[in-house]
């Protein structure tokens, strides 16, 4: 019960034409696929951390051995969880509330889609489309922003408001592949949003 509230995705209603208002006007933003278009995204099968644990912290080797296609810095004072971390998933907490029943989280995988980078905006309209179906008659807020990377990679960054969380979704665009940084919140943290951000700025495609 507590590994699948830890695990789950916030349960998001959606503000569709607050969230096309807010998407529409960046040239280089991406988003999710819909139900219907369950092929768009997929995780490979094998795929870990290549990054790098901040300021001057090495990963170690079984984490940095991986063929993660990307690396990316986590920031100062997380850690992976590996209780809850897959080969095709990894989780960071916050050092401390590893055994939190239910600690604030980010976890980041890479995946596939049928999109040239150049096609960022289809990529993000299937996502919209999906989360559009995914949110119906559910009690929450989503909005959404397009911006970039300060590595200048197009990314899409979904925010979903419940009761008893937040949930940012940053979708870095590749070229027929993004890396997924999925942060849940459940203590209102500041510093979670800035371990996030960081994350989603430091990451380079391989």
């Amino acid at each position: 019960m507590v590994k699948q509230k830890f695990l789950k995705r916030a349960a998001f209603a959606l503000s569709l034409l607050l969230l096309l208002g807010s998407l529409a006007g960046c040239g280089k933003t991406p988003g999710k696929n819909t139900s219907s278009e369950t092929d768009i995204l997929s995780v490979p099968s094998e795929q870990t951390t290549s990054g790098s644990s901040q300021p001057n912290q090495s990963v170690p080797p079984e984490e940095s051995e991986t063929a993660f296609p990307g690396s990316y810095t986590v920031p100062q004072g997380w850690v992976k969880m590996g209780k809850y971390s897959t080969e095709n998933k990894i989780f960071y907490v916050q050092e401390g509330h590893e055994d939190d029943e239910l600690p604030d989280n980010i976890s980041i995988e890479v995946g596939t889609n049928r999109y040239s980078a150049d096609e960022h905006e289809k990529f993000r309209d299937a996502i919209v489309r999906q989360l559009a179906m995914q949110l119906q008659g559910l009690d929450a807020k989503l909005t959404g922003d397009g911006t970039h990377t300060k590595q200048d990679y197009v990314v899409y960054i979904f925010t979903i408001s419940e009761a008893e969380m937040v949930t940012k979704q940053y979708y870095i665009v590749g070229d027929q592949r993004y890396c997924l940084l999925h942060l849940t919140n459940f203590t209102n943290s500041e510093s979670a949003n800035e371990a996030a951000q960081a994350m989603a700025d430091s990451f380079v495609w391989d």
